[in-house]
């Protein structure tokens, strides 16, 4: 990628610029920005000409934020960009213009030498814009990266969270709820397994629980339980053995759990998906209903 600025610094003027497009040498990407033809298009390409035509007007943002700091998996348009300055007008349908107020240094960041939202704005950002459920995922995954936590955010929403803001609201009983003083989620499985109670009407279970024998000993830590039951729950992904003990530990773990009188329930990722009404019949079984077994 190039910019006009800098082809004019290299002494191309208007008409050598033309004359090198009209000869396939360059491609405009965006008003003042080409690329050379020999390179290949993509979605991070297109990031950086967005932020090569932005020159300091405003900063990426959102999901496109979120992206590039590993948030979220995928990479897609449109490009979306936060700015203070009102007559800044997208010059393409692949990019998204996202007005403020305001931007503050504070909420900016530099990733891959391109400005973005810091990750506190973008989850701030993100609560307006996204379900429930898929902020969740993205929120969770900001928790393990160690990208946010409970206190910038509640600052952020003091500072950000004027009236009718959307998402405000979302974000805000999330943390009154107390999410963020419970262990993350290991992985976006678990999180989908916690709606699920949720949706499920399902008492909330303790997560990352660990159990010990009568001496304190350790003996598992499991992924769900209901302590007071002796109720655990495992959300099993594939796993492979790489070794003996990897094999010894699988098969000695069950026994020991059972002979401390814990029951413990196995559900996959195409048991919850596919399989829910069986899934919810197990634990309200184990959780001593049995009219529903």
């Amino acid at each position: 990628m190039i910019s006009r600025e800098q082809l004019e610094h290299e002494g191309l003027d208007a008409g050598a610029r033309r004359r090198r497009v009209k000869a396939a040498v360059l491609v405009p990407v965006l008003p003042g920005v080409y690329r050379n033809a020999s390179a290949r298009e993509s979605w991070r390409q297109f990031v950086r000409a967005t932020w090569m035509w932005l020159r300091g007007r405003g900063i990426l943002s959102h999901l496109t934020s979120a992206s590039l700091l590993g948030l979220v998996e995928t990479e897609k348009f449109p490009i979306e960009v936060t700015t203070s300055t009102h007559s800044l007008k997208a010059p393409s349908d692949r990019i998204v213009v996202h007005r403020v107020k305001r931007l503050e240094p504070r909420d900016c960041r530099v990733i891959y030498g391109i400005d973005i939202t810091t990750p506190v704005r973008t989850i701030v950002d993100l609560a307006g814009c996204l379900p429930q459920r898929r902020f969740e995922f993205v929120l969770d995954e900001a928790r393990r990266r160690g990208l946010v936590a409970e206190r910038p955010l509640r600052e952020a929403l003091d500072r950000l969270g004027r009236q009718g803001r959307p998402g405000v609201k979302l974000l805000r009983c999330i943390l009154d709820a107390g999410e963020l003083s419970l262990p993350v989620p290991g992985s976006p499985f678990e999180r989908g397994f916690i709606q699920f109670l949720d949706r499920r009407s399902l008492p909330e279970a303790d997560r990352q629980f660990v159990i010990r024998d009568d001496r304190g000993q350790f003996v598992a830590q499991v992924d769900f339980a209901y302590p007071a039951l002796k109720v655990a729950i495992e959300c099993d992904s594939k796993k492979h053995h790489f070794g003996v003990d990897d094999w010894e530990h699988d098969v000695t773990r069950p026994s020991k759990l059972a002979a401390l009188g814990w029951l413990v329930i196995h559900v996959s990722w195409h048991m919850l998906t596919h399989e829910p009404d069986e899934v919810e019949r197990l634990i309200r079984g184990a959780m001593g209903h049995p009219s529903l077994l």
